[in-house]
């Protein structure tokens, strides 16, 4: 399979994540994830530097395994809490999608990204990096790490999952 054929699926891979978690079809969403997956938001620990050990230094958002995605999302459908109640309506962009590496097995791809979000008559934006590392083989790709850089870490008094 060619490069451009390996960016295009990793692009559709990407989108379809996106269009999942504004849609709120959660179960759609996990399954884009490999059980041992990855999925990490860094905090910075100066202007110009975030963190760059989950297990070391303090992370926005840190899952070890789609166990704590799936736990994440559980949360979020039982409303249990009260930020939860009414969801905020996003539109995810991504954008700028590059194949940096390729492999039989494994693909390792950057992009750019915004989240739009409106709840309660306020609008937000967040937006940065994604650096992705996907599992399998051409045609069944799927997430096994998601790096996510908040690049405007001016967050609202919370910010979940699916706001990034």
């Amino acid at each position: 399979m060619s490069r451009l054929e390996l960016l295009d699926e990793a692009q559709r891979l990407l989108f379809d994540e996106a269009a999942a978690l504004d849609q709120r079809r959660w179960d759609d969403w996990l399954a884009l994830y490999t059980e041992d997956c990855e999925f990490w938001v860094p905090a910075w620990k100066s202007e110009h530097t975030p963190t760059a050990d989950p297990g070391g230094e303090v992370s926005l958002v840190y899952y070890d395994s789609r166990v704590g995605l799936e736990e994440r999302v559980w949360r979020i459908q039982s409303a249990a809490a009260p930020a939860h109640r009414l969801l905020p309506r996003t539109c995810h962009a991504v954008h700028n999608v590059r194949l940096l590496e390729a492999t039989d097995d494994r693909l390792v791809v950057h992009a750019t990204w915004r989240v739009d979000s409106y709840k309660e008559k306020l609008a937000t934006s967040l937006f940065g990096y994604y650096d992705y590392q996907l599992a399998g083989r051409p045609g069944a790709w799927r997430i096994a790490r998601k790096k996510i850089t908040l690049v405007s870490d001016c967050v609202p008094s919370y910010f979940d999952v699916y706001q990034v």
